[in-house]
């Protein structure tokens, strides 16, 4: 018997699994850009296009339904991955609606110390009135007004690896002429015992090797919007007025890191010519895992006692959707929604601490760190979040109980942000 197609294998010019997609920032909504798009890594994406029709309720002889019209045209998808530092960065920015810093805060440049400029950490002291701070002087004991240049407020991380100090918090202003950043009671109390242990009671000059970073990137105010681009055969489906919805990012035990993100578009419109005036090379960034890679979890800045077996987070717009107007069937705007992070964490029950603090509505900074294994990643904070719909569950026999918490971001209690992200570069990956 003869066949006329392929047996076996792909038929002669089909699409194979090399989709590829890329994407530019919009600066007018829904025109495609000409500039720079820059590739993705992906594991998967289900773009597509939808019309919406209706019929007028003719009455008519045969009893039949009236000829549809097309009401409205909409496109959307989801873009999967696997998390891997600096890939998905421009679209996160879309969803938390702001820009990552080039540099920190702009123009200011991390601050470091040295021989002859120290970073002193201290807490409970009469000059700071009490409250947790960092101090930066000389080898005389002399100030150096070296934050001078910096808001009254914000975040920063302080990293001191010869002291092993990690610590991410807002400051809340500036004293002793710019040289001192203050922070709330108890912003420092994961390293209480470090600075009573080799300091005084109640100070410590941290090493030559120690930085204060502001952080990269907050939720904010800025609308973005994307065109996304995926070329088959040739040819290209253009997704202009791309809105990023959502962004999941999940770190699960026994499985590499994975990110998701959905957008709303404005059409998917088909295009024989490449309008990009180049295409920039995706990121060749190392896949996070979850073993050396996932560097713990803090929960109002204590670590769980037991091992975290899961984490997500989930950053959105509330309230988000595409605009119709006459004339055209595809969207004329969209509404951008409003920013909310939320999120799950779970890990083994080893003590009642979590379980209270959840029964207690206590709220606070949850961070979660991880890096690849050339040391560049994330920190994702919480600003103050609370734990809630606390489960303790064992799931069968000759399991272990574990703990899962649902997280609830808050803005912080001045109507801060609500979620913010340091990049970390150089951190060992040596597991929590």
């Amino acid at each position: 018997m003869a066949f006329t197609g392929a047996t076996s294998g792909l038929a002669a010019g089909a699409q194979t699994n090399d989709t590829r997609m890329d994407f530019a920032l919009e600066t007018l909504y829904a025109t495609p850009p000409t500039g720079n798009y820059q590739a993705l890594r992906i594991t998967g994406e289900t773009f597509s296009r939808a019309q919406t029709t209706s019929r007028p309720q003719e009455i008519n002889d045969l009893k039949q339904v009236s000829q549809s019209v097309v009401t409205q045209v909409q496109a959307s998808g989801t873009i999967s991955g696997a998390l891997s530092s600096g890939t998905f960065d421009d679209l996160i920015g879309g969803v938390m609606g702001a820009d990552w810093a080039g540099v920190p805060m702009g123009s200011i440049p991390p601050i470091t110390a040295s021989a002859a400029q120290l970073i002193q950490i201290s807490y409970n002291q009469a000059s700071n009135t009490g409250l947790d701070a960092i101090w930066a002087h000389d080898t005389s004991g002399a100030g150096l007004p070296i934050f001078k240049s910096w808001p009254n407020t914000g975040y920063v991380i302080i990293s001191d690896p010869v002291n092993k100090v990690s610590l991410f918090a807002q400051y809340i202003g500036q004293a002793n002429e710019n040289s001192t950043l203050l922070f709330a009671k108890g912003a420092f109390a994961s390293v209480y015992g470090l600075i009573g242990d080799k300091g005084s009671n109640d100070m410590l000059d941290l090493s030559a090797q120690t930085s204060v970073r502001p952080l990269d990137i907050f939720n904010s105010g800025l609308d973005k919007t994307f065109t996304i681009r995926k070329k088959l055969l040739g040819k290209f489906l253009h997704y202009p007025g791309s809105l990023i919805t959502q962004v999941q990012i999940q770190l699960q035990q026994g499985q590499f890191g994975t990110i998701s993100m959905d957008a709303i578009c404005a059409d998917e419109v088909k295009s024989d010519t490449d309008i990009a005036s180049s295409v920039l090379a995706a990121p060749g960034g190392k896949v996070h895992n979850t073993v050396n890679n996932f560097l713990g979890a803090t929960i109002n800045g204590q670590a769980p006692a037991g091992c975290v077996t899961q984490f997500t987070c989930t950053l959105a717009r509330d309230g988000n959707g595409n605009d119709y107007g006459n004339g055209h069937a595809s969207a004329c705007g969209v509404r951008t929604g409003q920013f909310t992070a939320s999120g799950s964490i779970e890990f083994y029950f080893r003590t009642w601490d979590e379980y209270d603090a959840a029964l207690a509505g206590t709220q606070g900074q949850i961070v979660v760190k991880s890096v690849d294994d050339s040391g560049n990643g994330y920190a994702f904070m919480f600003t103050n979040a609370a734990l809630r719909n606390a489960k303790i569950n064992t799931s069968e026999t000759n399991q272990t109980v574990k703990a899962s918490f649902d997280i609830e971001g808050n803005p912080t209690e001045d109507g801060g942000p609500t979620f913010a992200i340091f990049r970390l570069t150089g951190v060992a990956a040596t597991g929590s």
